[in-house]
């Protein structure tokens, strides 16, 4: 019986042998079912989102913070919640007479044109001394060229819309130059002329304008939220 104890001892030393690759498998299967039970589970994804929020609040702080003063931060949810507090209304009333107005402009095809409004973009440069005078203008109060192009795309269209109501007769701009002649830029008597008419034919457009607008407002369907 001696004799077989070596025998029995190598059968279990073979076997425990065999069996040890099975066990790393099986440990390694268990770690791999974990970790994709553990992708599949909501904490994972928290823990991602929460991971990737924290980088880029490290790489992009500007988009979260605004400044600091005194190592206290002021982000930019704050800054922007003040500014459409203190002009949403302002800057959102201003969108709606936009929308009216253009809207009107379309149905009777008096949307300004690219070339009308370039044209017009182009005599103000002339008058004010070039392109960089005009730029250095714009950035004087605040403005660029795309919100001036705006401005002037509205205003041309006003005019389209309501040039054949704004009438000038030759007796008025007679009495125009009469009563402003110290006032007035040009010097010969054409010059005065175009002057008195251009200034007579705005002050018109503006009081028919102020009318039409009201009326085309009240019609409006206008729904605010």
């Amino acid at each position: 019986m001696a004799k077989n104890l070596p025998a029995k001892n190598k059968t279990s030393s073979s076997q425990n042998k065999s069996d040890a690759p099975f066990s790393k498998v099986n440990k390694l299967l268990d770690k791999l079912s974990s970790y994709k039970n553990f992708r599949s589970s909501k904490k994972f994804y928290i823990i991602l989102i929460a991971a990737g929020l924290l980088l880029l609040f490290v790489y992009k702080k500007s988009w979260f913070v605004a400044a600091t003063v005194n190592g206290s931060p002021i982000t930019n949810l704050e800054l922007q919640m003040k500014l459409n507090k203190q002009f949403r209304d302002q800057t959102l009333t201003q969108l709606i007479n936009e929308k009216i107005i253009l809207s009107e402009a379309a149905k009777n095809n008096a949307i300004a044109t690219e070339a009308e409004i370039n044209k017009k973009i182009s005599e103000i440069e002339t008058s004010v001394g070039g392109p960089q005078a005009l730029d250095s203008l714009l950035s004087q109060q605040g403005q660029t060229r795309d919100s001036i192009r705006q401005q002037i795309k509205l205003q041309l269209s006003i005019e389209k819309l309501y040039t054949n109501d704004a009438t000038v007769a030759a007796e008025e701009v007679t009495k125009f130059i009469e009563q402003n002649k110290n006032q007035l830029l040009a010097t010969d008597s054409a010059g005065q002329q175009k002057e008195a008419f251009d200034a007579i034919k705005n002050q018109k457009l503006t009081q028919i304008f102020s009318q039409k607008f009201q009326e085309l407002k009240q019609k409006a369907k206008i729904q605010t939220f």
